[in-house]
């Protein structure tokens, strides 16, 4: 019999422990500003509509994974010149946030996944978000989640009252940029090209990237 006090070995992963109210902070501020007008049947209370949990998902992740994101501003800044990309991957790496930002997700089987259903419901119950389905063509169901018109308020008074919570909404802007308009699959099949994304086995952790990217950054700061 296992002994009940035993510590779990070190090379078998475990899922951090989840803070669901922080978790649907973050993910508010994602659908809020990743959302645009909707435009089909009218429901009281709803006025914008985010496209598709997989683009959620995606985008979530680079704002839990600084040093990812960090790589992707590189990528940026390589292909358009833009050295406001390399000032910001310099500063998340200048703020230790591949360390103390880094909130780790599981890998599942199409990429980094976490359950969602704690966290709208927690939103839906403020009618802050409404989950829906809908089918597509290939007979697949699309979730899309209405936005409350009471939402951008709220954060806006979040914002105002706990100024901190300024980084989520500077963050997910840059996240944003990122994405480029990019649907939930294109951005997951970007991420997959990260070997230590692609490569992490279903049920453990994603890996960190931090000094492989912090050299990178290095090596385009003397170059430039």
């Amino acid at each position: 019999m296992a002994n009940p006090g035993a510590s779990t070995p070190p090379d078998v992963p475990t899922a951090p422990k989840v803070d669901y109210h922080r978790n649907a902070l973050r993910i508010l501020f994602i659908l809020v500003k990743g959302s645009r007008p909707y435009t089909g049947v009218p429901v009281e209370g709803y006025d914008r509509v985010f496209r598709g949990e997989t683009k959620v998902q995606a985008l979530d992740f680079w704002v839990r994974y600084p040093d990812y994101l960090a790589d992707e501003l590189l990528s940026l800044y390589e292909a358009t010149g833009d050295e406001e990309c390399l000032a910001a991957a310099s500063e998340i790496f200048a703020e230790e946030e591949p360390d103390l930002r880094r909130v780790p997700m599981l890998r599942r089987y199409f990429g980094a996944y976490e359950p969602l259903d704690t966290v709208l419901g927690i939103l839906k119950s403020r009618r802050l978000v409404l989950p829906r389905s809908r089918q597509m063509e290939r007979g697949t169901d699309e979730h899309d989640f209405l936005v409350g018109t009471e939402a951008p308020g709220l954060i806006a008074r979040a914002l105002a009252d706990l100024p901190e919570l300024g980084w989520y909404d500077r963050r997910v802007d840059l996240v944003l940029r990122v994405a480029d308009g990019r649907g939930g699959y294109a951005l997951k099949e970007r991420q997959h090209r990260q070997k230590e994304y692609h490569d992490a086995q279903t049920g453990d952790l994603i890996p960190t990237t931090a000094e492989r990217v912090r050299k990178r950054l290095e090596t385009l700061w003397r170059a430039a």
